[in-house]
């Protein structure tokens, strides 16, 4: 599901044409996540309408825009992929239908093509072994059309495509300095790894290294990992898994924020964006550094205390989310111990859970989350 500002964007540039209705959506109700099947319902005054089932909300209606389901012109995005790439390039079908050359770009002192690959319908294996015919793995950087790592090492770089480009202004803009790190990162072996892969998730540690199926807690274990030592709010963790804006992540007595203050935390945050981007566009990486900080500050502010829609949240639904990301982080904590004893011991060491959430290792590690 692509996130509002990306869903907004792609309707902008005509990428996306409405299909069929969806039958089944996700509870927004509650934080379970859960799929149900839409019910169609007539009162007595005829309007019609939907909704679904929900353990915790009963029946909830569901907005006719949650129906709306949309497909990708994947002929266009290609085309605007390959532009944001190389500006004078033009993208080279490399299997039909699936994969195309939408660049070449100068890294580290070498050059690399930039290749595009959509959804795949067939397995992993048999795809790589297609791309490995027409491509050069040394030097072709894999673009992949989801917002998962696919494992993919004998290539140069393997990454998804949304750490490949973002969304400015209505168009797509290559980042450079993100393909980049990827690329050091398959040129380096990691001793310390927890990444998902496909179904599964890769645990390193310690010189062993053990599989495990994906959970919940998984996700926020990883975000801990890559961000030592610093605080990060539940509900920043939650947002960043179901993919909403922290801005607007659920709502009880006593609010934490009134309209008035909520609209002008928004105004800044919109003001620090603009500012980020003028800075990248500088390289002006001091300039940078601050106003991340300051942006993260401010995001986490309003993580703490604005709800879905935009309702203020109140301390109830804080409490909810702080049981619900720590319930999901102790349970995995428990089963990855079970699968790799080292890693869990540290694990149980270094997490510290509360309304924030913060890892803390001992000593130093770098991991490849």
């Amino acid at each position: 599901m692509l996130a509002d500002d990306c869903r907004n964007a792609a309707l902008a540039l005509k990428l996306m044409v409405p299909t069929r209705s969806a039958t089944h959506v996700v509870c927004d109700a509650c934080y379970e996540d859960h799929v149900e099947e839409v019910v169609r319902v007539k009162d007595k005054n005829g309007r019609i309408f939907f909704r679904i089932p929900c353990r915790d909300a009963g029946w909830v209606e569901v907005p006719n825009e949650r129906m709306k389901q949309w497909t990708l012109d994947t002929t266009k995005l290609v085309t605007l992929l390959a532009e944001a790439t190389s500006k004078e390039n033009q993208p080279d079908e490399v299997l039909q239908g699936i994969a195309w050359k939408i660049g070449t770009v100068h890294l580290k002192g070498d050059y690399y093509v930039v290749v595009f690959v959509r959804n795949r319908e067939q397995p992993l294996k048999t795809l790589i072994t297609d791309l490995d015919k027409r491509l050069d793995r040394t030097t072709t950087i894999i673009i992949w059309a989801t917002s998962t790592i696919v494992e993919c090492n004998d290539f140069a770089a393997s990454l998804p495509m949304t750490k490949a480009f973002t969304i400015v202004e209505n168009q797509f803009e290559f980042q450079l300095k993100s393909v980049q790190r990827h690329l050091s990162r398959q040129s380096t072996d990691v001793e310390n790894v927890f990444q998902k892969r496909g179904a599964f998730w890769q645990l390193s540690f310690d010189g062993d290294t053990t599989f495990l199926k994906d959970s919940v807690g998984f996700g926020y274990i990883a975000r801990l990992l890559i961000e030592p030592n610093r605080e990060i709010p539940a509900v920043t963790l939650l947002a960043a898994r179901v993919g909403i804006d922290p801005l607007v992540a659920s709502g009880s007595s006593g609010e934490i924020l009134d309209d008035q203050a909520r609209r002008e935390y928004g105004n800044r945050y919109r003001e620090l964006q603009e500012d980020l981007q003028e800075a990248r566009d500088d390289h002006d990486d001091g300039r940078i550094a601050k106003l991340e900080v300051e942006i993260e500050q401010l995001t986490n502010t309003l993580a703490s205390a604005v709800g879905l829609g935009g309702r203020s949240r109140k301390m109830s639904d804080i409490e909810k989310v702080r049981k619900s990301v720590s319930m999901a982080v102790s349970r995995d904590i428990v089963r990855i111990g079970k699968g790799h004893a080292m890693l869990g011991r540290h694990l149980r060491a270094s997490i510290h859970s509360g309304l924030t959430f913060r890892y803390a290792p001992e000593s130093n590690i770098e991991w490849s989350a």
